[in-house]
């Protein structure tokens, strides 16, 4: 629905919309350049960065939107039943599944959140930038994944190691959604279309926790390493005799190109666990390409119309 993209269009990374171009640097890419200065003291496994230029640290943020959005598109593009084989959902459920990840963090990304693997190149550069002002005391930092989120009133970005790659991104979204309902339950929009944004919000958040049932709303995760490594939910060869939902799998999967909507997760949230994973896979995808085009639909020279969109276009044909 488009008042979900207009409510959510508020709290974007500020001048996102008018980046017209982006060079091939990522955000890890940026902090290597060390376009940042150290003001506090730094620990091995967190950090702040102070930010020299707001409007060339979006460039790194718009190139991995691209990057992770067009990663999106193209893996949920295609997936289609097997004739031969048509009850075979493993590969659906596993390109679902990274299809929606990469969503997520395009999504993140959006609103100034990074999830970023920092090696030697980069944990050198800031621990370089501390040396120089005198704020390193003996600290090395970790190389490992990082969080990095990026306050724009202040120009600092506080850079969190975290533990489990899959899993804590996860977490790291699901309190996102927590925190956009926050922000948006005291905004000035009308009533009717806050609780309208806040129901679809509460409602990903119940697929991402399998009913509330897992606090992190990690359960995509658990389900597609159940099925890759373990090969669960009948999901492989021979297929569990119980599971007559893979024709509406292949239905559902369908449905990322269409507005988002709490009714897809809301319809299949009593159901099978495998059409409330597909739903909460899916919605997330919508999500991401309705931001997108919405914000195509603002400015149609914005950095986007390199990747995801002329990825979209070639998809639809237009």
């Amino acid at each position: 629905m488009q008042i979900i993209n207009e409510v959510l269009r508020a709290h974007v990374l500020p001048g996102i919309i008018g980046i017209h171009k982006t060079p091939q640097l990522t955000f890890r890419g940026w902090i290597a350049k060390e376009r940042f200065k150290i003001t506090s003291q730094i620990n091995s496994k967190d950090f702040i960065l102070n930010v020299y230029s707001h409007d060339e640290l979006l460039l790194p943020y718009a190139y991995d939107i691209n990057r992770m959005a067009a990663s999106s598109f193209e893996s949920i593009h295609g997936i289609s039943p097997d004739e031969s084989l048509p009850r075979s959902v493993g590969w659906l459920i596993i390109r679902a599944y990274y299809s929606a990840y990469f969503s997520a963090h395009a999504i993140l990304r959006l609103f100034g959140i990074s999830c970023s693997q920092l090696d030697s190149n980069e944990t050198r550069a800031i621990t370089d930038v501390a040396q120089l002002y005198s704020l390193k005391n003996d600290i090395t930092i970790s190389n490992g994944y990082y969080k990095c989120i990026y306050n724009h009133s202040n120009s600092t970005i506080t850079c969190t190691k975290l533990n489990n790659t899959h899993q804590d991104v996860w977490k790291l979204f699901y309190d996102f959604l927590n925190d956009m309902a926050t922000k948006i339950a005291t905004s000035d929009f009308r009533q009717a279309d806050r609780d309208l944004v806040l129901r679809y919000l509460f409602k990903l958040r119940e697929g991402l926790s399998h009913k509330n049932t897992l606090n992190g709303g990690n359960w995509l995760s658990k389900i597609r390493n159940e099925v890759n490594y373990s090969h669960s939910m009948g999901a492989w060869y021979p297929y569990q005799k119980k599971l007559t939902d893979h024709e509406e799998m292949f239905r559902l999967v369908k449905q990322w190109k269409s507005p988002p909507t709490e009714h897809l997760i809301e319809k299949h949230i009593d159901k099978s666990d495998h059409l409330l994973y597909i739903g909460t896979c899916v919605s997330i995808i919508s999500l991401c390409r309705s931001l997108l085009a919405d914000l195509k639909n603002i400015n149609s020279d914005i950095f986007l119309k390199h990747a995801p969109i002329r990825l979209i276009n070639q998809i639809e044909g237009t």
